[in-house]
This record gives structure tokens, C-alpha cells and sequence, in this order.
């Protein structure tokens, strides 16, 4: 059974990339194949804890994370009125979850690291290749579901890279990703596959012209500061991304990608500064329950919209004692990391985090699989990792 449901596991991580092009609308619009893999995995896993007669230790991370879709519950439950993708939506966070425990269980185990990053190499070498298809395609005329258009929030007139990822800015995302996973030196990658998928991951990233490829930057400094001198670069570019991504927000800043010499700056307030303001407004308004699950905080001119800012998205959906246990849950990540840092890993989710300050990260599933894989890595009792 324990074999069963590593396979499977791998299949769903396999999968992913792969969501927009096979979508499972039955259960929820967001619903997809790789969900269904994961459930049957999650069963073959339950049920081989039942055979082994051995349950998950309780951990401090677990509390946070029990708060977080605790009051996720309370939210739906107080919220007036009460938004109709509410249940499908606190299903969806409840498999987030178990993904996280799930990975974390599992990628503990002899061989899975390796072939977890092995998955990833492989699916990331072909992702490359439908995402260099889809925009090779556009330039000919030729749209495919391989490509978005060009611009966050706004329509534009070239055509991005998104592969099997219903937007560009997730296949970005997913990118930042997958490099922090084939990058450590613990995943046990053959170097050629290594390289391979490191520069097709680059090159994605890139034909996706999102934000993330400064999240992208920032998982590469942090796995190579092996250095002092290297530290200090990575945390001043940390610093300074940061301020970029903030300031990307608060000023209404357009320029062409294959121009990006040629900038137009706008009066009127972005489209994302708006989303925040509204966003945070709700949040003033319902601080403890927040607008509801499955709701929408901001507005875009009349128009529900997500605040695309993590934090602030949480907050305002979910409540205030929400975001506090998914913070404490980070945090216990950190605290209980092994030693030394693994930097890959660590460098792979300081770009996530990067990348949450200009969108909504907390729905996407590589990112609790991101999560678990630094479970996974703890520190164990007597020093040693997991």
C-alpha cells in the first residue's frame, strides 16, 4: 500500500503543470485530474498508516495550520452573505492541507527526495517545451491554450507563456518552484539532468514576462550564497526586490517586454493598487472573519477581485486569526529547519514568498508541496534531518 501511494503521488506531482489542459469542473471550477490522483493517493497513504499501525506526530506547525482552516470554517460560517463556491472552496484548502502532510510524510522516506526531484526534472523539461511550443506558435498566428496575454491584470498584445497552467504568472510561480527543488544538492539529481532542467526552467520563466522572474532571481542568489560575500548579495538583493515588487504596486508603471527601455507612467491608480486599497478596506470592515471563503476582498471597479497581495488576501478572506496560524506555520518551518540550511529549498521559498507580495500564492498546490518538502527536511531530535 505504501508503494501504491508513492506512485500515486508521484503522478499527481507529475500532473500539475498539466491542470488547465485537463480541467475536472465537477467538483469546483479550480478542480483538477491531479486532484483526483492525489485523493487516491491520500487514500492508498491512510491506509497504509492504518497497516503500519503509526499515525503523524503532532507538531506546533500542525497547529498553525489547524487554525488557519479552523477559522477558515468559522469564516464560511459567519459569512453574511454567504458565497455559493464557499464549501467547494474550504474543500479545496482542506486538500491543500493534506498535501502538505501528505508530502511532508512521504518525502521523509529512503529514496522519495530523489524521486520527487527526478519527477519534477522530467515534467519541468517538458513544460519548457509546451511553453517554447506555445509562444513559437503565437508568433506565427498560431494561439494556443499553451499561451495567455501579455500583461498581469490587463490584457496587452503579445502573447505569454503559461503551458498547462490556466495563467502565466502560475506557470511562473511554478517555476520558482521547481528550480528549488531540482537545485539541492539533496534531491541526488544526476548533473546533466540538473542542468538540463535548471535552464529549462530559466528559459520558461522568462517567456512567461512575469513578476516572478524577480522571484526566480532571488531562489538562484539565495542557493548559490554559499559565501559571506554572496550572502550579503543575496540578502541586499532580497532587499531591493522587495522594494521593486512594492513599488510595481503602488505605481502605475506599463512598459512593452520586448521594449522595456520604453516606460509610461499612468495618473490614474494600477489596477493592483486599487485591488489592495479595497482589499484592505474589507479587511477594516471584518477583521476577525473576514469576507467569507470562496468571496473575493477587493474590487475592480465593480467587480469582485483578489487583493493580489498574500497576506493581505488571507486577511481579508479568511480573517485576522486565519493569517496568524498560517504565519506561526511558516515560522515553525523556519525554527525547525535542519542544519545547514538547505539553501535550494529555502532560496526556492524565499522567491515564493517574493512572489506572494504581488499575487495570491496561497491557493496553488506546488506551494504546499513546497511547504511539505520543508517538513520534510526538519530537524530531528539529536540534530539530524528528516
Amino acid at each position: 500500500m505504501s508503494r501504491l501511494a508513492r506512485v500515486l503521488y508521484l503522478s499527481t506531482l507529475a500532473a500539475i503543470p498539466w491542470a488547465a489542459l485537463v480541467p475536472f469542473p465537477w467538483i469546483h471550477e479550480n478542480a483538477r485530474w491531479s486532484d483526483v490522483l492525489f485523493a487516491l493517493a491520500c487514500l492508498a497513504w491512510a491506509l497504509g498508516l492504518l497497516l503500519e499501525r503509526r499515525l503523524p506526530k503532532p507538531r506546533p506547525v500542525h497547529a498553525g495550520l489547524l487554525l488557519y482552516i479552523g477559522w477558515a470554517a468559522v469564516s464560511l460560517a459567519v459569512a453574511a452573505p454567504r458565497p455559493a463556491s464557499g464549501p467547494a472552496k474550504l474543500l479545496g484548502l482542506a486538500m491543500l492541507l493534506a498535501l502538505f502532510v501528505v508530502t511532508s510524510d512521504l518525502a521523509g522516506q529512503p529514496g522519495m527526495r530523489r524521486a520527487i526531484a527526478k519527477t519534477i526534472a522530467v515534467t519541468a523539461v517538458f513544460t519548457a517545451a509546451a511553453a517554447l511550443g506555445g509562444v513559437a506558435l503565437s508568433g506565427f498566428g498560431v494561439l494556443t491554450p499553451l499561451v495567455g496575454t501579455c500583461g498581469d491584470l490587463l490584457p496587452g498584445p503579445l502573447w505569454r507563456a503559461q503551458a498547462g497552467f490556466p495563467h502565466p504568472n502560475m506557470l511562473a510561480s511554478y517555476c520558482v518552484f521547481a528550480y528549488g527543488v531540482v537545485a539541492s544538492d539533496a534531491a541526488g539529481l544526476s548533473r546533466w539532468l540538473r542542468r538540463l532542467a535548471t535552464a529549462a526552467l530559466a528559459v520558461t520563466v522568462v517567456l512567461t514576462m512575469s513578476r516572478a522572474i524577480l522571484a526566480f532571481g532571488l531562489a538562484a542568489a539565495v542557493r548559490h550564497a554559499t559565501t559571506k560575500p554572496r550572502r550579503r548579495f543575496a540578502w541586499a538583493l532580497a532587499g531591493a526586490l522587495v522594494a521593486a515588487m512594492i513599488g510595481l504596486t503602488v505605481v502605475n508603471l506599463t512598459f512593452q517586454p520586448l521594449r522595456p527601455w520604453d516606460l509610461t507612467l499612468r495618473r490614474e491608480p494600477s489596477v493592483r493598487a486599487t485591488a489592495f486599497t479595497s482589499s484592505l478596506e474589507t479587511l477594516a470592515a471584518h477583521p476577525l472573519a473576514g469576507s467569507g471563503v470562496g468571496s473575493s476582498p477587493g474590487r475592480r471597479g465593480r467587480f469582485p477581485f483578489d487583493a493580489h497581495f498574500t497576506p493581505l488576501n488571507v486577511a481579508a478572506t479568511l480573517g485576522l486569526p486565519a493569517l496568524g496560524g498560517l504565519a506561526y506555520a511558516v515560522l515553525c518551518l523556519w525554527r525547525e529547519r535542519a542544519r545547514p540550511t538547505d539553501l535550494a529549498l529555502w532560496g526556492m521559498l524565499a522567491g515564493i514568498g517574493l512572489d506572494a507580495i504581488g499575487q495570491d500564492v496561497e491557493d496553488f498546490r506546488h506551494v504546499w508541496v513546497a511547504l511539505g518538502l520543508a517538513d520534510a527536511t526538519r530537524r530531528q531530535e539529536g540534530g539530524s534531518a528528516a
